[in-house]
């Protein structure tokens, strides 16, 4: 038996030596390699806005200014409505203000992320993996990711919860983990993705009374109800943008015209990004290297599915697979095809609980801290000093 109590110590290590370690090479990235570009206006501080670009920009903008351009419609509102109701009650009112809010806010969800997907792991396997899978999220090597201001924090915990109070499986858990679902499609698309885990969940837990529903039937009845909460958020949001955009859709629209990514087949952006590589290995330009990073952690989360999904409880698998082929049906046009997909697949737990798993072994807990740490201070490096990362 584990003890609970050691859930909130085991992710406060964690959770404190990785924002320090963060903090440190970013510093180091600041005064020792040149920025690139200008800092916006409102941030003066080299350390203090080392993160102050890219979405962290748009989300700070949002919530300080809401949606003033179209383009803007394909980051959805949950992120940045928290980050601007919890300035409100601090009575804050600038955007750099916001933008330390929403550095304050991405960091504290990152805590609570590390607890829940301790406590979740240890019901699942046992304390060793929990120790393990935590430690290898918190230093991944796009973990930067989940203290820079971005919606991966938020998003990740309310994933987390969902699977939590599912596991939990009682009457009033079910409707719990039909809010957090719908909190999750309201801060990104790919929320809608926990019907999965929802479904099997269900049929799972339902399945050896089918023959019994005379005495069922008000447990199936509620858990089959409460998943219709899931879609919610991104429905509210899609009233949003008709009322005031005129087009329920216009994130979409957006999405490839301003941001140049389309609904195509999982494989198109795979073949794309590896049709570039070849015709530029001789390149060893910046773009390349990222075009390289990209294919390289996007197919390792698929790849890390494929080999070890028999370990994994059914609706772990099944939403693991499903979130990565969403992730790769919206490939960008340039270039670099899979730009941001590594991004997109930090918040695959599933994975991670595999890398724990794995991580029993010497060996190759050994090699992944190695090359994990070594890409992580790289991204952390490269995103401090304003070039793309994901």
């Amino acid at each position: 038996m584990w003890k609970q109590e050691n859930v909130w110590k085991e992710a406060a290590w964690v959770f404190v030596s990785s924002r320090l370690l963060i903090l440190l090479i970013s510093l180091m990235g600041v005064y020792r390699f040149p920025i690139r570009g200008p800092l916006v206006p409102w941030c003066t501080l080299k350390l203090g806005c080392a993160w102050a670009h890219y979405d962290t920009l748009e989300y700070v903008s949002l919530a300080h200014d809401g949606y003033l351009a179209a383009r803007e419609t394909v980051f959805f509102p949950f992120w940045p409505l928290l980050i601007r109701e919890f300035s409100h009650v601090l009575s804050l009112s600038g955007p750099y203000e916001y933008y330390l809010v929403a550095l304050l806010l991405e960091n504290s969800c990152f805590y609570f992320v590390l607890v829940l997907f301790y406590y979740l792991v240890c019901e699942e396997f046992e304390p060793s993996v929990a120790k393990t899978a935590i430690f290898y999220l918190a230093f991944a090597p796009y973990g930067l990711f989940f203290f820079n201001g971005y919606s991966e924090a938020l998003f990740l915990l309310l994933c987390l919860a969902t699977f939590v109070f599912l596991f939990r499986g009682g009457a009033l858990d079910w409707w719990l983990a039909g809010v957090c679902a719908a909190l999750a499609s309201a801060t990104r698309a790919t929320g809608c993705m926990l019907i999965v885990p929802f479904l099997v969940m269900l049929v799972l837990r339902f399945w050896p009374y089918r023959t019994m529903l005379r005495s069922h039937w008000r447990s199936i009845l509620n858990a089959a109800l409460s998943m219709a909460l899931i879609p919610l958020g991104i429905g509210t949001y899609m009233i949003y943008l008709a009322l005031t955009k005129g087009n329920p859709l216009v994130f979409t629209i957006q999405e490839a015209t301003s941001w140049h990514r389309e609904l195509s087949p999982p494989w198109l952006g795979i073949g794309k990004a590896i049709g570039v590589l070849l015709k530029q290995l001789h390149n060893l330009s910046i773009l390349n290297m990222s075009n390289v990073m990209d294919i390289i952690f996007t197919l390792m989360a698929l790849v890390v599915l494929i080999l070890g999904w028999r370990r994994l409880p059914l609706h772990y698998s099944l939403f693991a697979l499903v979130m990565i082929v969403f992730s790769l049906c919206y490939p960008s046009s340039s270039l670099t095809a899979l730009s941001a997909a590594p991004r997109y697949t930090l918040v695959i737990f599933p994975v991670y609980v595999l890398f724990g798993l794995w991580g029993k072994s010497r060996h190759f807990d050994r090699i992944y801290v190695a090359v994990s740490l070594a890409f992580f201070t790289l991204n952390i490096l490269l995103f401090a000093t304003h070039n793309w990362v994901a």
